[in-house]
């Protein structure tokens, strides 16, 4: 069961994101001395970022024990301003003392097919191969269609067992081929963070919160991890004229 957190702005949302983030680091660090986080795209994290890179924030944070990768990105260089990676790096990465060797982004430059195997290839190296990874906190944004990451609904991908799918002719806008985590590995991860901004994501959230049917229309619903978590603003809760 999800439970949902409403704040007054994408502003408060973001600072409150920014402490769930330092204090599952810490919980997380004292139970397995590292910390491991799947972060996503789209414009909603982009200020969660910036805050975390921001004082006194970014020194709550165990930087040299903290492995980020990505829970999708597109099939484009780190540089093209498409890239998830682009966006977490400008705005996070670029600005805190994160040693290179803890990042793993998908190398989307190498086409799908290869990007994914090299990321299962990194997901290997930090898990194992003998059970599916499990991320201590996963950050999902949700589409007004209720995709997450890059699960759209009506798609195969919905189904994939392989921990990372390539996702070829995405119904989606710019169109451009992804990679993605799939099902299995978020919804094994200990925390799964969601957040959702604006008027616009208003009917979606009513409908997850509320309809038991939502998660056979919006890929978003199925997402279940150990714990998981909304943050909203008013907006998108529909406090807001």
């Amino acid at each position: 069961m999800a439970d949902f957190h409403v704040f007054a702005d994408i502003e408060d949302l973001s600072k409150a994101a920014v402490q769930l983030f330092i204090a599952r680091s810490h919980a997380a660090l004292d139970a397995r001395a590292r910390f491991t986080v799947a972060l996503s795209g789209g414009s909603t994290p982009k200020r969660f970022f910036e805050i975390l890179a921001s004082e006194p924030y970014w020194r709550a944070v165990p930087w040299d024990r903290t492995f980020i990768f990505w829970g999708d990105d597109r099939a484009v260089p780190p540089d093209d301003e498409q890239s998830n990676y682009k966006l977490a790096f400008d705005s996070l990465l670029s600005h805190v003392p994160i040693p290179d060797a803890n990042i793993f982004r998908i190398k989307g430059e190498l086409g799908v097919k290869k990007a994914a195997e090299n990321m299962r290839r990194d997901l290997v190296n930090t898990f194992g191969d003998k059970e599916i990874p499990c991320f201590d906190l996963v950050l999902q944004g949700v589409g007004t269609d209720g995709h997450t990451a890059s699960l759209f609904p009506g798609t195969t991908t919905l189904e994939a067992t392989d921990w990372v799918v390539p996702v070829i002719d995405p119904p989606a806008t710019p169109k451009i081929d992804r990679v993605t985590l799939s099902f299995p590995v978020f919804n094994n991860a200990r925390t799964a963070l969601f957040l959702a901004a604006g008027k616009n994501k208003q009917s979606l959230v009513s409908e997850i919160m509320n309809d038991p049917t939502a998660p056979d229309r919006y890929p978003a619903a199925r997402l279940e991890g150990e714990e998981t978590i909304w943050y909203v603003d008013e907006a998108a809760f529909g406090l807001t004229l």
